[in-house]
């Protein structure tokens, strides 16, 4: 209560000084008398409660019977029982004070997203708020006690014991690291370790805290642009190796056909006809294989672009595959390797552009007997597969693929081995455009090669039955 404002300032002027308001009423103030003598009050007195240094109250005896005047030993007694009553209230304010901040403060670690924790000097949790079971899965009573480098993950190259260890013995006062967290439920994620090293509060001995910031996200989004970005140069230098190459391509068999041209020229009709004929040949060698390489150039563009659309048709698939090798027999004779073809009894139909089909098989069969050292075989198989497909395999004896480089065989301007591309010729487009067409016609190409021992790429179409119209494909 307010003491002014009820009549008692004077009460309010003592006891904040610390005196002793004590007597019988009738010697107060008139404006403390008539509410005291309301409550039939002869005498009192009254000693103040102070607490925190200010007046909190007051404690006193209120006499209803007699007037008198109040021995010392019984001011005294109050007193003392004041001075009691204000320790105790500051100790209980104080504790309610503390337990409002104890409040606050753990319901901030409570609500963070990030794991806060504590490790003692030998690396084991001793504190961990609930965000550590939100990120990793795992309960904060069964991880309490267990050292935290159990949760990392080794196998990322993880030096989080040593790294603890650096801090509490003094060599580090902090850190920040990137660690692997493993989950409860299998599997890890990136997170981020921020940590101090701090003095413990009883023995004297040096303690961790910090911080664990999940970087998972981040981290996979990083990982991703770098990949991107190393793609993309490798891509770039793809490309411009592919133009180098194409460059190559180009220019060695024109210069054939200007040189021989030029030469048939200045001899006109006086030149050797022998001799006439073999530069006819090499003219017209060299124009087919400028005409086949830039076609593959022009077809993946066109391709790539979407304006190829595929004129369908029901074919039969051994049949094109034994064209197919037929018409490659001569360049695998010239080469002294031995060309075959095999297909199963019944008719196997496929819904397919032919000429591009017949383009595909081309591409894989000059493939086949330019990588198949002289001696060698090759064979276009046709077959069955599962699931009501048809299947034609180009299948060599050839210098076979090393397993880490057959996932790059479709991919444009890419090329295994730029040497390999010096030594027998080409753009590297033929596989790429196989792939194209393949896809194209909602087939697959897989591939089977062992290093040394040659070589099986098979193209794998949808079969339609005999009694089906074909249907028309769009890429």
């Amino acid at each position: 209560m307010d003491l002014s404002d009820a009549g008692f300032s004077r009460w309010d002027r003592e006891l904040a000084a610390g005196r002793t308001i004590a007597g019988p009423i009738r010697d107060f103030p008139e404006s403390e008398r008539a509410l005291l003598a309301q409550q039939r009050i002869r005498s009192l007195v009254a000693v103040p409660i102070e607490a925190h240094g200010a007046l909190w109250g007051l404690l006193g005896f209120d006499d209803c019977v007699s007037e008198q005047v109040w021995p010392e030993p019984v001011v005294e007694g109050l007193r003392v029982a004041a001075r009691v009553l204000g320790a105790a209230y500051e100790r209980l304010a104080h504790r309610l004070h503390r337990d409002r901040q104890l409040q606050e403060e753990l319901s901030l670690l409570n609500g963070v997203r990030e794991v806060i924790f504590r490790t003692n000097a030998v690396g084991q949790w001793t504190y961990l708020n609930p965000a550590w079971r939100e990120m990793s899965g795992w309960g904060v009573e069964e991880s309490l006690g267990r050292t935290a480098a159990e949760f990392m993950d080794s196998d990322a190259g993880d030096d989080t014991a040593a790294l603890l260890a650096r801090l509490v013995s003094g060599e580090l006062d902090g850190m920040r690291w990137e660690a692997r967290l493993r989950l409860a439920s299998g599997g890890a994620r990136w997170c981020l370790l921020n940590a101090r090293r701090v003095r413990g509060p009883d023995d004297g001995t040096f303690e961790v805290v910090g911080t664990i910031i999940d970087l998972d996200e981040v981290k996979r989004d990083q990982i991703a642009l770098i990949a991107a970005k190393r793609e993309a140069e490798t891509a770039d230098r793809a490309k411009s190796e592919f133009l180098s190459t194409m460059s190559h391509e180009l220019r060695t068999p024109l210069n054939a056909v200007i040189g021989l041209s030029e030469s048939l020229l200045e001899d006109g009709a006086d030149g050797d006809s022998e001799r006439l004929r073999k530069y006819l040949e090499i003219i017209h060698r060299s124009g087919r294989q400028l005409l086949s390489q830039i076609n593959d150039v022009l077809d993946l563009a066109r391709i790539e672009a979407g304006q190829i659309r595929l004129i369908s048709a029901p074919i039969d698939l051994g049949a094109v595959g034994s064209v197919s090798a037929e018409a490659h027999q001569r360049v695998a004779r010239a080469r002294g390797i031995t060309l075959s073809s095999r297909r199963v009894d019944r008719t196997l139909r496929v819904a397919a552009d032919e000429r591009l089909l017949r383009q595909a098989l081309g591409n894989l069969l000059s493939n086949a007997i330019k990588f198949t050292p002289e001696g060698g075989t090759v064979a276009v198989e046709v077959d069955e597969c599962p699931g009501g497909m048809a299947r034609v395999t180009v299948r060599d004896s050839g210098i076979g693929i090393p397993p880490e480089k057959v996932g790059l065989l479709f991919r444009p301007f890419l090329q295994l081995d730029s040497s390999l591309t010096r030594k027998f010729g080409g753009t590297g487009l033929g596989l790429s455009l196989v792939d194209r067409i393949v896809r194209m016609h909602g087939g697959r190409v897989e591939v089977k090669s062992e290093v040394g021992r040659g070589s099986a790429f098979s193209v794998i179409l949808p079969r339609i039955e005999e009694h089906r119209p074909a249907a028309g494909f769009s890429p």
